[in-house]
């Protein structure tokens, strides 16, 4: 691999998404560029005033028992709470000016590495992803549900073109037969609908982009993922894994 070719994976060694050996191979190759490790250090300095790095707040174990018990139930949703996100306050404000353009290149890895995931997997993608004027609207942290393992962190981002799911997991089950793991919108109705299908990599990552775009007006409350025996369930069928108030 190239100097310039190694010194492209930058942001992906930022976002632990290199495999072992890549990881192994980029951290030699960070002893000896000057150049990567000056800018590793402005990433790690600046993410402190980004929206998507924000401290996400475990919820509490009152509001997670009420997630999970009533996510799929018909009865009316419970009030909508959201859970509060802390911004980190930086010291180096003279380097503001980097983050809009920080900000979009952290935003395409992270599409560029849920498609990486999908395809790996032979997922079909209708919308790659593409540069553009997108702002993350909301964002969450998934709890997990009893007798299960894993995280997942979840962002709705307004785009151009519409409204646009990004889901990524982590430290799953693994997964046999046809079963996937689907992500689930619901509305302050009850309705549930699809938001994304994905299977895990062997150690266990996952990760989804989807187009939110179904017809009429949806006020969304909450987001789920379930393990589902087939990948094309236009219902959950399968047990709740992850969920999140939105």
């Amino acid at each position: 691999m190239t100097e310039h070719k190694t010194c492209e994976c930058l942001l992906d060694y930022f976002n632990d998404t290199l495999t072992d050996e890549e990881k192994s191979q980029f951290e030699h190759h960070l002893a000896t560029c000057k150049d990567c490790r000056d800018e590793l250090q402005e990433l790690n300095m600046l993410t402190a005033d980004l929206p998507f790095s924000a401290e996400l707040t475990e919820p509490n174990e009152g509001m997670k028992d009420r997630i999970l018990a009533s996510v799929f139930e018909e009865s009316e949703v419970p009030e909508e709470t959201e859970t509060p996100i802390v911004i980190k306050e930086s010291k180096r404000r003279n380097y503001r000016w980097l983050q809009p353009l920080l900000a979009a290149s952290l935003l395409l890895s992270l599409s560029a590495n849920a498609y990486f995931y999908l395809n790996q997997n032979g997922q079909e993608i209708s919308n790659p992803p593409r540069e553009g004027t997108d702002e993350i609207v909301k964002q969450v942290q998934l709890a997990v549900s009893e007798g299960y393992e894993g995280t997942a962190e979840a962002a709705m981002i307004k785009k151009e073109e519409g409204m646009a799911l990004v889901v990524q997991a982590s430290n799953l089950k693994p997964l046999t037969g046809n079963e996937a793991y689907q992500v689930w919108l619901i509305d302050e109705a009850g309705e549930k609908f699809r938001a994304g299908t994905f299977r895990t990599n062997t150690e266990g990552k996952g990760a989804v982009t989807y187009s939110v775009n179904y017809e009429g007006e949806h006020n969304w409350t909450t987001i789920a993922v379930t393990l589902e025996p087939t990948p094309d369930s236009q219902q959950p069928k399968g047990d709740i894994v992850l969920a999140s108030q939105l």
